[in-house]
């Protein structure tokens, strides 16, 4: 089986193959101003071919929470792709794939902290299921940190095993002095990527929603400048979504 994996929600960009479980290609790009210009194009040289000759088994993409724009051009895309190419589609959360890259034990609780604005963090706890696969046992939040760890241990029930994600770092001190027993993963675990997006995808294609070329959203956890400045509901966090 050979996957798409799409990943736009950072300021980082990638894209990759990932083929009978085996990564065979992945391309990372800056992400900022440029993403409308390099998407596309990024796609066909990773695959050297167009996506209907490419052999393409299923497209993942990542779904956020993350930058606003960089989303909505990544699933626009891969739900373009996946109708034009009759595919099946997998939306992958950001956290889920910073925790499938742990390589964690089952069992073992995982938080994942991502930088939002200001002294906010958007923190998601989840839990390494038998199929060694992140699932999310609560909605992602969207907090100053304090706050955001007590959230994260209330939904896991303890205190993670793990903190990973690119607020983790940065506050690794408060982290430390709320989990002394938690692990804090490094700087290569701080982002999502396309690779670990197809990973966790491949794992779901026989439960993908067959609908998803149409009904699949972003997940955006807070709102919109649009809506924060002039109080407009864009509708953009769909059902389902936190």
């Amino acid at each position: 089986m050979t996957i798409l994996g799409i990943e736009t929600s950072g300021p980082t960009a990638s894209v990759a193959l990932l083929r009978d479980g085996a990564v065979v290609g992945e391309r990372s790009f800056a992400a900022h101003m440029i993403l409308n210009q390099r998407l596309a194009v990024e796609v066909r040289e990773l695959t050297g071919s167009p996506a209907a000759e490419a052999g393409l088994d299923a497209i993942a993409v990542g779904i956020g929470p993350g930058s606003f724009t960089g989303v909505r051009m990544g699933v626009a895309l891969a739900k373009a792709l996946a109708h034009a190419l009759e595919l099946p589609l997998v939306g992958v959360s950001a956290p889920e794939a910073i925790a499938a890259g742990l390589g964690a034990a089952t069992g073992a609780s995982v938080c994942v902290l991502q930088r939002a604005r200001a002294d906010e963090v958007y923190a998601t706890a989840l839990e390494v299921g038998e199929d060694g696969l992140p699932v999310e046992r609560a909605e992602t939040v969207v907090l100053c940190l304090p706050t955001a760890l007590r959230a994260a241990a209330e939904a896991l029930g303890r205190a993670p095993d793990v903190v990973c994600g690119d607020a983790a770092a940065h506050f690794a001190d408060d982290i430390a002095g709320a989990f002394p027993d938690a692990a804090l993963a490094g700087g290569e675990h701080a982002l999502a990527r396309a690779s670990l997006a197809a990973r966790v995808a491949e794992g779901r294609i026989a439960a993908a929603d067959p609908d998803a070329a149409f009904a699949l959203t972003p997940r955006y956890v807070r709102l919109s400048q649009a809506e924060r400045e002039f109080g407009v509901d864009l509708g953009l966090r769909g059902s389902g979504h936190a």
